[in-house]
């Protein structure tokens, strides 16, 4: 074997061992995120890592035993994944998250009408208070609970967050589109690489 194929053969092992990582990464990230995420995108994800995965297992098993099917079968993978990161830049919507986000404020919001605490972990979280602000809650006929007060500490009146979790939620996700691309760039020069 010359030193040209023992470069290369290695060379797809530390490939094939970064792909593998970052297949298993997508894995557990969408495991993680199954609840905080929508579910077609958890899915999403956790597919991707698998393809990635295989993508991974086809270069090593084709470098270790130098077979040219297995090799073939990752370039054409490789090239799938290609398009398919290319497809995904494309036709991406923006703000999923934000909007699902939003969307479960609104249903925090619903629950908490018919039971109290229901908002309570969103507002810790969030430093945020009621929905639209405050108010929100001295429109249904109750005071704010200590979940919407600094340190949980409403004895000050100055303690009660005022900003609603609307507000709060759609700042925490403002770069999401940002990242989303930053994430999408990333794959496909790797991919290319």
């Amino acid at each position: 074997m010359g030193c040209a194929t023992i470069t290369i053969k290695y060379l797809l092992y530390v490939f094939n061992t970064l792909w593998a990582i970052i297949g298993i990464l997508l894995i557990i990230l969408g495991g993680f995120g199954w609840d905080a995420m929508p579910r077609n995108y958890a899915i999403g994800v956790i597919s991707l890592g698998g393809v990635i995965l295989l993508i991974a297992f086809f270069g090593c098993m084709g470098a270790a035993r130098e077979s040219a099917r297995s090799l073939w079968t990752h370039a054409i993978t490789m090239l799938v994944m290609i398009v398919l990161v290319v497809v995904m830049i494309c036709f991406n919507t923006r703000d999923v998250f934000k909007k699902y986000a939003l969307q479960e404020v609104d249903d925090f919001w619903q629950k908490e009408i018919r039971q109290p605490g229901s908002m309570d972990n969103m507002q810790i979280v969030y430093a945020c208070c009621g929905r639209d602000s405050a108010e929100d809650y001295v429109n249904i006929g109750r005071s704010p609970p200590s979940s919407c007060c600094k340190d949980s500490n409403c004895i000050n009146p100055l303690n009660v967050y005022i900003t609603g979790c609307i507000t709060k939620v759609e700042a925490a996700f403002a770069d999401e589109v940002l990242t989303t691309q930053i994430c999408e760039w990333c794959l496909l020069g790797v991919s290319v690489s």
